[in-house]
């Protein structure tokens, strides 16, 4: 996924700003066109050149953040959702995304490529800048010039200086075109939603699976679904096939009796009965987990995980194969910290949580190391390092197979100098980045 950064032409004139004192017009001209008389960068000028930069880093900050929405909203917000796998309200308008929280708009935009890694990366670090230091909250500390004037580099970087990207495969137009024409097997309508890249066909599939459902779906819009939906079926993977049976359960409580055999009927089209699960307690421990990531990714998340490491403690020992993976994240994100520290009040819970973990539980710890990119990049830092022989020594007494002994024994052995390093070459390796403090 990583590629290189090609920035625009007009970013020349951030390259020459070397302080922000008399450097607002050339940061104005690294903007894009639309941002350049937009009255939020007056405010944050005019509150750097009053000594507050808390204030001026919120100002950007929710400029940045606005730019990334309509960039979401330009590509496809539908896609967006699925990017996240968005459990919230629909997502249809700009105003919708506000509910959604800057670190999920950012891995979305990732996910979708409206960002690049390098861009994911940094503009999550600001994040934790505007959580920390700004207005937003009650800052932990001061920013002085330097630090504010890199945290404005970054946003006009790799969000504000960049175009609007181009549309993706709009759903609503492969929606109508289904609806108006019968297609065959191997059908190049078939062909061109295999080559979209795999969010956007999840999206399309959420779509069929909604629409198939509906009493008063068109028939030849459903004819069609049966003909396109088992081909998609197969190039997705197993955990967005769970997604899906976990939709055809929540429709139990919601949906008449007709919708729901519908949905089974579209479940038995694709191959996917084998993925519904026993009961619903997937859809309550992936609700509880993704609320503890939240909580962990939010501001004052050290007050704020205890009530949610103990809620999800409270549900049960054996945790569905289906919310295994935000499961295992959210408490191995609390138990690690960040840069700052940990919650101590969460950790009794993080720990027992840790002890009870099955042997696919340990195999999610250790795969999860390997490959999400925010848990990569929090290992980037001494806190959350210095956590590791911690974990390591609790989850030490379990079996660990064949596959991780070699990076357990790394991961237990070795000090936090080293961890660092670790999953700095590690980062650098999905991403062509090298993170800023390893």
């Amino acid at each position: 996924m990583a590629s290189e950064l090609i920035l625009p032409g007009r970013y020349e004139h951030m390259n020459a700003v070397s302080q922000l004192n008399g450097s607002w017009d050339q940061i104005k001209l690294s903007i894009r066109d639309d941002y350049q008389n937009d009255p939020v960068l007056d405010k944050a000028k005019a509150a750097n050149e009053a000594g507050l930069n808390d204030a001026a880093i919120n100002y950007i900050w929710n400029l940045a953040m606005y730019d990334l929405r309509r960039k979401i909203v330009t590509y496809g917000i539908e896609y967006f959702a699925s990017a996240i796998n968005w459990g919230g309200s629909q997502l249809r308008t700009i105003e919708d995304l506000n509910e959604v929280k800057d670190y999920e708009v950012i891995n979305g935009a990732y996910t979708l490529g409206i960002l690049l890694p390098e861009a994911h990366f940094h503009l999550q670090h600001c994040r934790e800048i505007r959580n920390k230091f700004s207005t937003a909250h009650y800052p932990m500390g001061e920013i002085d010039g330097i630090e504010l004037l890199n945290f404005v580099k970054n946003c006009v970087k790799y969000v504000l200086t960049f175009d609007l990207p181009v549309p993706g495969l709009q759903i609503k137009d492969l929606i109508s075109k289904l609806s108006a024409e019968k297609v065959e097997a191997n059908d190049k309508t078939t062909l061109l939603i295999e080559g979209q890249a795999g969010k956007i066909r999840e999206a399309i599939m959420h779509s069929f699976f909604s629409s198939f459902i509906k009493q008063d779906c068109d028939a030849t819009l459903k004819s069609n679904i049966k003909v396109i939906a088992p081909e998609i079926w197969k190039t997705l993977d197993d955990e967005f096939r769970s997604n899906v049976a976990v939709r055809y359960v929540s429709l139990k409580d919601v949906k008449s009796d007709d919708e729901i055999h519908e949905a089974e009927e579209f479940l038995k089209l694709v191959g996917g009965i084998k993925y519904i699960p026993e009961d619903n307690r997937a859809i309550i421990f992936n609700r509880v987990a993704q609320q503890f990531l939240d909580a962990h990714n939010g501001w004052n998340n050290f007050y704020n995980e205890p009530t949610y490491a103990k809620a999800l403690h409270a549900l049960d020992k054996e945790v569905p194969m289906e919310a295994l993976r935000t499961y295992v994240l959210s408490v191995v994100s609390s138990f690690v910290g960040n840069g700052y520290g940990v919650s101590n009040a969460a950790q009794p819970f993080n720990i027992k949580m840790l002890e009870s973990l099955s042997q696919a539980g340990v195999d999610m710890v250790f795969k999860l190391f390997a490959n999400d990119l925010d848990l990569m990049g929090t290992m980037t830092y001494t806190n959350p390092a210095k956590r590791m022989n911690l974990l390591m020594e609790i989850l030490k007494e379990k079996t660990i197979s064949a596959e991780h002994e070699v990076i357990f024994k790394f991961y237990i052995g070795s000090d936090s100098r080293a961890i660092k390093k670790h999953f700095a070459e590690r980062y650098r390796e999905r991403t062509d980045l090298k993170p800023e403090n390893s």
